[in-house]
């Protein structure tokens, strides 16, 4: 692990790189900083109240100064971890998200880890950390990455439940009686909470599913097995419909994606 740091009055900007092994589940926590980590190899899984996000290599993950959040990494991974504190910080935004990593972020962050390099010529730290911030300011979101959690204690059951058996089955009407309550009831707080009705959650959840999956090397058929479907096609057709790619055509992008971070 490469510890770096910029202190100025008003800004703060630190840099570490950090390899993780396949398993490893880090606890609910929380930072006093802004939190950015750019994925270079493997993914990452962030969680918290308002729902969960996957970051595969080339996204980034921001999560905000005092958010309560869990991460986990399906295979062994390599971060940039940043974090920010300034004043500043009150113009980005107040939400975990995931987005796409732009070449000049790239760059930004491994200069950081040079900081405390001998013999380099300082002076462009604080610029650097504004041009971190600024990356931030307007960062392009990655949708087909994030699913909606639930607020209520009911959906919030029914969700841990479906997130831990992903391949699950069960019809809506089988867990709203493992959440005593009805059918409609639970359609309700699908929609209500998530923003989503309960086929499209399911649907966005094996999506998730799938991205780790493939993004880890797994293949269109293994996938689908994973996620309980009959079929790779029926599978494909579901992937197709919801993130408008092929799951082999994503599979062959995610590659191309981490060899990129790993030039950056």
């Amino acid at each position: 692990m490469t510890t770096v740091a910029c202190r100025e009055p008003g800004l703060s900007l630190s840099v570490v790189r950090i390899s993780h092994p396949a398993g490893v589940a880090v606890v609910a926590h929380r930072h006093a900083e802004g939190q950015l980590l750019l994925l270079e190899q493997g993914t990452l899984k962030i969680s918290c109240d308002s729902g969960w996000w996957l970051a595969p290599p080339g996204q980034a993950v921001w999560v905000p100064a005092g958010v309560d959040h869990q991460a986990s990494y399906s295979e062994a991974s390599l971060v940039l971890r940043l974090l920010l504190e300034s004043p500043q910080l009150s113009g980005l935004p107040p939400y975990c998200l995931v987005f796409g990593v732009s070449p000049l972020l790239w760059a930004l962050a491994r200069e950081g880890l040079e900081f405390g390099r001998a013999g380099r010529v300082g002076g462009d730290e604080p610029l650097i950390a504004a041009l971190v911030l600024h990356q931030l300011r307007q960062p392009p979101r990655a949708p087909l990455y994030f699913l909606p959690g639930g607020h209520s204690r009911r959906l919030q059951a029914v969700i841990t439940r479906l997130q831990r058996a992903p391949a699950s089955r069960e019809t809506l009407e089988q867990l709203a009686e493992f959440a005593h309550c009805s059918s409609r009831t639970l359609a309700r707080l699908f929609e209500t909470e998530t923003g989503m009705g309960f086929t499209r959650w399911r649907d966005q959840l094996h999506l998730i599913c799938a991205l780790d999956g493939l993004a880890r090397g797994w293949s269109v058929t293994r996938t689908a097995l994973e996620l309980g479907y009959l079929s790779p096609s029926s599978f494909s057709t579901m992937f197709s419909r919801v993130a408008g790619v092929a799951p082999s055509r994503f599979a062959a992008s995610e590659k191309a994606l981490e060899a990129q971070a790993l030039r950056q």
